[in-house]
């Protein structure tokens, strides 16, 4: 049966940001700007996504009272949540970009630091760090899992070697986006530097998701190129294995 299209928006939302570029690059969309710009939540998402920390950057420069800066981002997600749940968008979306913003500005107020702000941030880049090198050492890649929601089974992408190989690949480069922001950020936070650390904090926040998405993408746009469509019958995954197989190692001199 032909795949509804409610069913690709579904999975896409499960896979969030990533999970668009999964499909885009496996379906072998050509990469542009808008989708890049959309995998990473459109201008509205990244507004959301820069302008507290922002917000608090400024108020602290300015100020240099670290509780009194958490206030401004708070009113800002307060205004925020107000205007989304006026526009009647569901209650999981309207608070999806305030949680955050409350836990960091939590950090200050219990500890009065300015650098607290950004503390919740390195937990969460630590345990991408080890879910993703978890996945890896047991030999199931999280991108892997993506290939398998997006193709229609999650098993038959390991038997494709280049897809398998993709996977590994891709993983690979989140753990270096997440393990260089804390390697830059860590030291700032620890030299009490909480100018320089807002700056990384920013320019290693969206930016550099970015550019982890955009060869993302492309990788997976040459990938898709090499392997076959999802398998859909009974034995097609040894098929599609086969196929990949022989075509990864035809190009392997290329990668």
């Amino acid at each position: 049966m032909p795949e509804q299209p409610e069913d690709s928006a579904q999975r896409k939302n499960l896979g969030g940001g990533l999970g668009k570029v999964v499909e885009a690059g496996m379906s072998g969309q050509a990469v542009s700007a808008g989708g890049v710009l959309a995998a990473i939540g459109g201008w509205r998402g990244v507004v959301e996504s820069l302008l507290p920390a922002t917000v608090y950057l400024v108020m602290f420069v300015i100020t240099a009272d670290a509780r009194l800066s958490a206030v401004a981002p708070l009113v800002l997600a307060a205004g925020a949540l107000v205007w989304r749940l006026s526009r009647k968008e569901p209650l999981t979306a309207a608070l999806s970009g305030v949680i955050g913003v409350v836990i960091c500005a939590a950090a200050v107020m219990f500890s009065g630091e300015g650098s607290s702000y950004f503390v919740p941030g390195f937990f969460i880049n630590g345990a991408w760090i080890l879910a993703h090198t978890i996945s890896l050492l047991i030999g199931w890649p999280l991108v892997g899992l993506l290939f398998g929601m997006f193709r229609g089974s999650m098993t038959e992408w390991r038997g494709v070697p280049a897809l398998k190989r993709a996977a590994v690949v891709v993983t690979l480069v989140w753990i270096v986006v997440f393990a260089a922001r804390l390697a830059v950020q860590l030291p700032l936070f620890f030299a009490d530097e909480v100018g320089a650390l807002g700056v990384a904090r920013l320019v290693m926040g969206v930016p550099l998701f970015a550019l982890a998405v955009l060869f993302t993408w492309l990788l997976l746009e040459r990938v898709s190129a090499m392997v076959g469509p999802p398998a859909t019958e009974d034995g097609a995954d040894d098929e599609v294995a086969s196929r990949g197989a022989g075509e990864a190692s035809s190009s392997s001199s290329d990668e």
